[in-house]
């Protein structure tokens, strides 16, 4: 146990995004009425495109449901990890080899988004990553990632020395 009492720390995404998908869901769900109503009824002409987008639409908006319930960080006494719904990665606490923070600028069409990547120490292990902002991190979780070996500081200094050995904390 740690000095907080517990022996397990959960992160789970905020609810923000379990609302943004629930109400995409519902809206998706009434233009595939409102397509639906009318081409069942006759009163306009059923077109394809009109048929399957609410459909596809419906689709997103479970995913987006079901990742912001079924996702979370844990940190154990043992290991890290992340669970999505299609994976589980997991990387043992002795395992790993130090952090990365980073932004990854989204762009003209997505906003920039920062990920936490922790990075093992053996080929045998994934890298950990994921977004910053998706899950309600606390001080616990940035006291324990800071005390971690920052790669891209080392990286930097490596650089400075004439060292170099990789370009990903560079930016």
């Amino acid at each position: 146990m740690d000095s907080s009492g517990q022996s397990e720390h959960v992160y789970r995404m905020g609810w923000g995004l379990r609302v943004f998908g629930i109400v995409f869901t519902l809206m998706s769900a009434f233009f595939l009425i409102a397509f639906w109503g009318g081409a069942i009824s006759g009163g306009r002409p059923a077109t394809l495109f009109e048929m399957l987008l609410p459909i596809a639409f419906i689709t997103v908006g479970v995913l987006l449901i079901v990742s912001s319930f079924k996702n979370y960080v844990s940190i154990s006494q043992t290991e890290i990890s992340l669970q999505t719904i299609v994976k589980r990665q997991t990387l043992p606490l002795n395992k790993i080899q130090g952090r990365r923070r980073y932004l990854d600028k989204g762009g003209y069409e997505f906003p920039s988004v920062w990920y936490l990547r922790l990075e093992p120490n053996d080929d045998r292990f994934p890298i950990v990553e994921f977004q910053e902002k998706h899950y309600k991190l606390d001080d616990f979780f940035y006291a324990w990632f800071n005390a971690l070996p920052d790669l891209d500081r080392m990286d930097k200094e490596r650089e400075e020395k004439g060292m170099h050995t990789s370009n990903f904390g560079l930016v």
